[in-house]
């Protein structure tokens, strides 16, 4: 008799080999520079080295990504990774971004007479050269954009081309006179005429971007939210006007699929002028799931924040922070008010302390006794539902983990079932390790204290007299709902999900999550 099958092949509900891993809450750095083309979505860099590769070190970004990645955490940790999308602020012109040029400017004043071939805006055009008198690759651009600019039958993409030598790429950018999403380029070919341009230049395996629009931030916000990068902290060096601010904010709080944006991804707005940090507070004022940080010395300490962010640990015991008490090395604290008529006149200290807590505006500070002093980064206070930055993170993280675990089940496993007790232990099986898990590195606090409102809330939520108890002795509590007939058309789970924040005091969170295969 043979041996049972099982007894060989165990069936189990474990994803065996994990396809995703939960990663860091990354900054995402919102750039107009014009070396990013339309044909990415975003760009990733791992370190300030490949950053400056691909953006070169003469620009403010530069150095503040050198600060982002160079700060380390309390427990020596720094962020991961940077993730960088072009905003486009203005309308942007095709452009052809050359591959490093090899030949050298001897040996392509050598070449003579020549040609390639491009094609703008649908127009080709066969590009007549001859180098044989430049000194530099500066001086080969600037015949070249000669020679495109006599093509006036090709319109202003022809005509009003531009042509330069890029030392950051070390190769050449031709770009289009028009702009908009009606502003193309196509491939460089070879060309026919007296001899070959299009390889001695770099341009025959050139990096081509199609134009784009203008767009507004929250509009930028709404396009990188959806292109699925692993940003979390959106933020810019860009200057934003309050109006950019309130119209993101706005763009933040909007649901889709029962699902608000401001689990997912923050905002971090940098503002120089206390007046108008109190201003667009003021006008925001229930809204949530976005920071701000006054910045009067101009140190960008919005990357301060975001480098905070991404520097959590939440695979260790007890790696969940809050946002005060950060360590802002080289950061100018803004509680340097210290001459006689500063506080004859009422300007102190606590007096601005108290003035940014009130409107939930967080800051370098600084604390000291005597002549002794340490500088920080803080509240991480945060208008609305979250309260503060650490409770945003966390859910977000908390959140993500859980998506990971059931992507993870979906990539290995052949079915996944929805109806039946064996249905709801295998989703409980899947979803439960994020919650220990959230236990552990302080995402979820046990053994609180909540309110009579806490536990009506919970009870309401999902509909379980125990819940209020499990959530306040365990710390969380969740409950796979029945399914409808619509869910099932969807071949998807809803599950309420109660928890009690770590760190927190009584501030619990609800969450309705749908999960489908």
């Amino acid at each position: 008799m043979s041996l049972p099958y099982s007894a060989i092949v165990p069936i189990s509900g474990v994803s065996q080999t994990p396809a995703f891993d939960t990663e860091k809450q990354h900054m995402l750095l919102a750039m107009v520079n014009p070396l990013i083309p339309s044909t990415v979505k975003a760009l990733e860099f791992t370190g300030i080295t490949s950053f400056g590769a691909y953006f070169g070190q003469d620009l403010p970004e530069y150095k503040q990504v050198q600060k982002y990645f160079s700060r380390l955490s309390k427990t020596g940790l720094a962020p991961d990774k940077v993730i960088v999308g072009r905003w486009f602020k203005e309308a942007s012109s095709a452009f052809y971004k050359g591959a490093k040029v090899t030949t050298s400017v001897q040996e392509l004043k050598s070449i003579g007479a020549g040609s390639f071939n491009v094609t703008m805006d649908g127009e080709a055009f066969e590009v007549s050269v001859n180098l044989n008198s430049i000194t530099s690759y500066s001086d080969a651009a600037t015949v070249i954009q000669t020679a495109l600019r006599t093509n006036s039958d090709g319109g202003e993409a022809y005509t009003g081309a531009s042509v330069s030598y890029s030392s950051i790429t070390g190769g050449f950018i031709i770009t289009s006179g028009t702009s908009g999403t009606g502003s193309t380029v196509a491939a460089v070919t070879v060309g026919t005429t007296g001899s070959d341009y299009a390889a001695p230049l770099g341009l025959l395996d050139a990096e081509l971007s199609q134009g784009a629009n203008a767009e507004t931030f929250s509009q930028f916000c709404d396009r990188i939210y959806h292109a699925n990068t692993a940003g979390f902290s959106i933020t810019t060096l860009e200057t934003l006007t309050e109006e950019e601010m309130q119209s993101a904010v706005e763009w933040l709080q909007t649901v889709q699929n029962g699902q608000t944006y401001n689990t997912r991804v923050r905002l971090v707005f940098n503002i120089h002028d206390l007046t108008a940090a109190e201003s667009l507070q003021k006008k925001l004022t229930g809204s949530t799931g976005y920071v701000v940080c006054y910045d009067p010395k101009n140190e960008y300490v919005n990357v301060l924040d975001c480098s905070i962010a991404a520097s959590v640990d939440y695979n260790a015991t007890n790696g969940a922070i809050n946002f005060n008490f950060q360590p802002a090395d080289g950061y100018t604290p803004v509680t340097d008010l210290g001459t006689v008529t500063d506080y004859q006149s009422g300007q102190t200290n606590i007096a601005l302390w108290d003035e940014l807590a009130q409107y939930c505006i967080s800051c370098v500070y600084s604390v000291g006794f005597g002549s002794q002093e340490a500088v920080y980064y803080g509240k991480g206070l945060m208008q609305g539902s979250f309260g503060t930055e650490d409770v945003q993170c966390n859910e977000a993280w908390l959140e993500q983990d859980i998506q990971v675990a059931v992507m993870n089940a979906f990539d290995s496993l052949n079915k996944v079932k929805l109806q039946g007790q064996d249905a709801v232990d295998l989703i409980s099986s899947l979803i439960s390790p994020s919650f220990e898990k959230g236990k552990k590195n302080g995402a979820i606090a046990q053994n609180g204290t909540l309110s009579d409102t806490d536990r009506l809330n919970i009870v309401q939520a999902t509909g379980v007299a125990a819940a209020a108890d499990a959530v306040a002795n365990n710390g969380y509590y969740f409950k796979i709902q029945d399914l409808t007939t619509e869910d099932i058309a969807e071949r998807r789970v809803r599950i309420v999900i109660c928890y009690l924040c770590g760190g927190v005091v009584n501030e619990i969170r609800i969450i309705n999550n749908i999960y489908g295969a």
